[in-house]
């Protein structure tokens, strides 16, 4: 359900580029630094995301270094951490023991068990820092299951459920901002469950699987604007807010990269069925047995 939240690059200029991956790398360094190197396979774009968003509302001091790392071992990568990144960094760590926990109960993965009990110390320590956040994430991913093995007819009943975690996160603390970041959160994640949704549809159509799109009776392809009108709630959120540093990241990602995984969905999609129309004109040209 991760990993939609992610950066345009390409309509990146250098520098943003270059700001975005400190970012990253930032992240990744306080996963390491505070979980140990193996929690850093947890990382994703959308922690990123919301290291750099809170960053830019909150502007905490920030440290910085270079440093190699295992997937890029010969040069040296820019990381800035601040106290918002030790936040995302605890928030990954949380997501994931849910997440593996999530595996372990759907599909008996041993694996995600096994990955589950290592992360349990970590999940225990973020818990007891932040108690309101994971606490809001044990029930809204509980409420979510009970929506999807009722098979709600609602179809916006589960990402309502999804909302509230991402609420939840945005928050990092209670102020003055609390409002419209909860606001914003709230309506990210229910574009996060959609969009989920859409690209797990054909998925959810073999298996008869719960997916919230097919109770909207529509196609993957026809919910661009269903997808819109969830992402136009956040962005409205979002311009209430005095962003200002890394703006133009912020905007690139929200306005931009969040599509990424919608439309490679349905060019695969098309791509898929531009290849079985062609195999079945291939056939149709070859003569049957025994016709003249």
């Amino acid at each position: 359900m991760f990993g939609y939240v992610r950066p345009n690059l390409p309509d990146m200029t250098q520098e943003e580029q270059q700001r975005y991956r400190a970012h990253y790398c930032g992240l990744c360094h306080a996963l390491g630094a505070k979980y140990g190197a193996t929690a850093r396979m947890a990382l994703t774009f959308d922690l990123t995301f919301l290291a750099i968003f809170l960053s830019s509302l909150y502007e905490p001091e920030e440290n910085a270094g270079q440093a190699r790392c295992m997937p890029h071992p010969v040069k040296q990568h820019t990381w800035a951490r601040s106290r918002v990144t030790d936040y995302a960094a605890d928030m990954t760590i949380a997501l994931t023991y849910h997440k593996l926990m999530d595996d372990w109960q759907d599909d008996k993965n041993l694996a995600a068990r096994g990955c589950a009990a290592w992360l349990r110390k970590a999940y225990d320590r973020v818990k007891a820092a932040h108690p309101r956040q994971c606490s809001a994430i044990e029930t809204s991913l509980r409420d979510l299951s009970e929506v999807e093995k009722r098979r709600d007819p609602s179809p916006d009943a589960a990402a309502k459920c999804f909302g509230e975690l991402m609420a939840a996160l945005f928050v990092m603390k209670e102020d003055y901002w609390s409002g419209a970041l909860r606001a914003f959160g709230y309506s990210l994640g229910r574009y996060i469950y959609m969009l989920d949704a859409v690209c797990d549809y054909d998925r959810d159509v073999r298996r008869g699987s719960y997916n919230p799109v097919i109770a909207l009776e529509r196609k993957p392809e026809e919910m661009r604007e269903y997808l819109e009108l969830l992402l136009g709630d956040a962005s409205a959120a979002f311009e209430k807010l005095p962003l200002v540093q890394d703006e133009s990241i912020l905007r690139n990602i929200l306005y931009s990269g969040v599509w990424q995984g919608y439309n490679e969905y349905l060019h695969r999609k098309d791509k898929k069925t531009n290849e079985s129309e062609v195999e079945g004109h291939g056939d149709q040209s070859a003569p049957a047995p025994g016709r003249e």
